[in-house]
């Protein structure tokens, strides 16, 4: 059983080319048996990979026997000598201020916990299997969505890595079991009070019992085969993108003469991408597209307006894709700070920060995360400042120094949330984006005297 466990995940991880020698594994790690797994797994193979590992652990505050979730974790890390780091939150309250899901908000709070803690060789390893694909694949399905959608979770997605993907949850439970993996089991899961938990209480059984056995395996193979029409299909849809579409910052235009010729499906298409460019994809439904493409035989001047001000125009030889009162939101919410040693609270930025020096023995990185990061004070050439966006600005990383325009576009930052995002810059050298990418030239190593502290003590929403 291990053995052929083993196997399964290596030839995974391998045909994926998930994990490359060198790389910083920040482990998900529950307590569940999937992410138990998971740890045991990269723990015994931490030198076949030639990688390093930390874990990190994300205490929710919804149920009481998270207590004892996390204390398992960490002393699983203790027995296998692997960094631990954990983050408390209170899901309940962010959820209320932030008007989002609590399950939504969870999936926000861990995302940007694991990328806190990421370095620029670093990896996001998450312990999702075959089961929580076939899961994602229904309730897609059910809610409607297309072939991209179909593909459900993908093995790599950016710095993300799903290894166990290929396992059932049947082949992990008994992997723990054979081997004596301790693990924990979430309570909540058997409540059938989400979506995804109806699915796999009621859906799925039912299927197994009534229809197919195999619909798990089924749809993990299904969905290897989704992955690949939507590889094809997005090369196709960007080659369109490129001929009908002229870029500038502040508008997309999509020329009528060159969407024409194409069927309706690829129209969509390059429509779909077009508004991704513009403001991401969520919140954009089947709808907004259809009401896109049938605006194209309209008369002039029509208008559709989609979430986060976007505005779509039906001019003489193209739909216009701008943003509603673009400048005058730019006026309203670009802001600069000088920043020393105190508190300070940036209404336009919805933030309130900390800043103070400390001495190398004093800090605990532990403690470092989305909220809070520590750079070499010795490093500060200009003088700090909190503010919005420059046409100068660049950041240096691993691979170099960045134009923030380039890393904004390679990160796929929407454009609706490039000019408010809240920068620490030391002249034209951006220090950190706050709640993102540090750079790395202001690391702090052996050889830093001082250091600053930059905490977020209150979050923008």
């Amino acid at each position: 059983m291990e053995k052929q466990v083993h196997e399964k995940v290596r030839a995974f991880i391998e045909k994926h080319k998930l994990i490359s020698p060198g790389d910083e594994l920040v482990l998900g790690v529950s307590g569940g048996a999937d992410s138990m797994m998971l740890l045991h797994y990269f723990y015994l193979h931490q030198s076949l990979y030639n990688v390093k590992l930390k874990v990190a652990h994300i205490h929710h505050g919804l149920r009481q026997a998270a207590d004892l979730d996390a204390q398992l974790v960490e002393e699983s890390c203790q027995k296998y000598k692997i960094p631990f780091y954990r983050h408390d939150c209170n899901i309940s309250e962010i959820s209320k201020a932030k008007k989002l899901s609590e399950e939504e908000t969870g999936r926000l709070e861990r995302y940007n916990f694991f990328i806190s803690l990421l370095n620029p060789n670093g990896k996001i390893v998450t312990a999702h299997n075959m089961n929580d694909q076939a899961e994602t694949m229904l309730m897609r399905f059910a809610r409607g969505t297309d072939v991209k959608g179909l593909a459900g979770i993908l093995p790599r997605r950016e710095q993300i890595i799903r290894p166990i993907l290929c396992l059932t949850r049947e082949e992990i439970e008994a992997y723990c079991m054979a081997l004596q993996i301790p693990y924990r089991d979430d309570e909540s899961n058997f409540k059938e009070i989400y979506t995804r938990n109806k699915i796999r209480l009621k859906c799925l059984p039912y299927i197994k019992e009534e229809l197919n056995p195999s619909i798990i395996s089924v749809l993990g193979r299904q969905s290897e085969l989704y992955r690949e029409e939507e590889d094809f299909l997005e090369l196709h849809t960007k080659e369109l993108y490129e001929k009908a579409c002229e870029v500038s910052e502040n508008q997309i235009l999509i020329k009528l003469k060159a969407m024409e010729n194409m069927h309706r499906y690829m129209q969509k298409r390059v429509i779909l991408k077009a508004i991704e460019e513009m403001v991401g994809r969520r919140d954009i439904t089947t709808n907004h597209i259809t009401s896109c493409v049938e605006l194209m035989e309209l008369q002039v001047g029509r208008e559709i307006h989609l979430p986060y001000g976007l505005v779509v125009k039906k001019d003489y030889e193209e739909l216009r894709l701008t943003k509603e009162s673009r400048r005058n939101k730019e006026e309203n919410t670009s802001f600069c700070l000088d920043l020393k040693e105190g508190i300070y609270h940036i209404p336009k930025a919805e933030l309130t920060i900390e800043v103070r020096k400390c001495v190398y023995e004093r800090i605990n990185q532990n403690n470092e995360n989305i909220y809070t990061k520590y750079i070499d004070y010795g490093k500060i050439k200009n003088g700090l400042q909190i503010r919005t966006r420059r046409a100068s600005d660049y950041i240096k990383l691993k691979g170099g120094s960045k134009k923030l325009k380039k890393l904004f576009t390679d990160d796929k930052i929407s454009k609706a949330i490039r000019d408010t995002l809240p920068l620490i810059a030391d002249g034209d050298e951006i220090v950190w984006i706050v709640g993102n990418r540090l750079n790395i030239d202001y690391y702090i190593t052996e050889q830093t005297d001082e250091i600053l502290e930059i905490k977020i003590l209150k979050e923008r929403n």
